[in-house]
């Protein structure tokens, strides 16, 4: 019986470490994947594009989107690491980064509300970043008049959240298809339509990173708002 017992435990215990392995594997190829949609040969060309024209224009303004563009990039690169959590001040930064480089290509067509009550919590790298991008591309700039992004973070008895609210052009819920997080899902970072940037991605290091979650309301021609929650965790409290 012992013998008996010995042995499905260290069968229990090889496939525990086997899983561990592939899903940090997963996780590995995710952030990688959703990395590099953050680097677009499309979004490099017209913030150079912008700097071209500035420097003519305003030499001052031409410098600091130089500065902006490689505290960017930098960060892009530097979230690629082995880091699963960073601060969400530091997410915030790169937030704050990626707005400055739009806004010289959109100018009052983008607005930016920031309500930000706590950023003392962690969050996993480019897990904020890539909604406010689709925010924008996606909302905002697909309507003449432009609109306003407006970015919330609060806390609560169990959690801490981040919001990422339009009043873009909105879209039909219903035909965003998240699938299950199969490998094939995860590492894909297109989803089935083109108005988000590795969304499965992100939901996927949220459930396994810090056990939160990802939920989008949206209303075509009324804007979309997404919601991201923490669970506060040990490290979040120590945090």
């Amino acid at each position: 019986y012992a013998l008996n017992l010995f042995r499905i435990c260290v069968s229990m215990l090889y496939r525990k470490v086997k899983e561990n392995r592939e899903l940090e594997r997963r996780l590995r190829r995710s952030r990688a994947e959703l990395m590099a949609s953050q680097i677009k040969p499309h979004f490099i060309y017209n913030t150079l594009n912008s700097i071209r024209a500035l420097i003519r224009l305003d030499p001052n303004a031409a410098q600091q989107a130089v500065y902006d563009f490689s505290i960017y990039l930098r960060s892009n690169l530097d979230n690629v690491g082995d880091r699963e959590l960073i601060p969400f001040s530091e997410e915030l930064r790169h937030i704050r980064t990626y707005l400055d480089i739009e806004k010289i290509r959109f100018e009052e067509r983008l607005n930016v509300v920031m309500d930000i009550q706590t950023s003392m919590f962690l969050v996993p790298p480019l897990s904020i970043q890539p909604l406010v991008e689709n925010a924008v591309k996606h909302g905002i700039c697909t309507k003449v008049s432009g609109g306003t992004v407006t970015i919330r973070s609060y806390e609560e008895k169990n959690v801490y959240v981040v919001e990422v609210e339009d009043d873009g052009a909105g879209f039909d819920v219903s035909s965003l298809d998240l699938g299950d997080d199969t490998d094939d899902d995860v590492i894909s970072s297109e989803s089935d339509t083109d108005i988000h940037i590795g969304l499965k991605n992100i939901r996927f290091r949220l459930q396994e990173i810090t056990g939160g979650s990802l939920k989008i309301e949206s209303h075509p021609g009324k804007g979309t708002k997404v919601t991201v929650s923490f669970l506060k965790t040990k490290v979040n409290q120590e945090k």
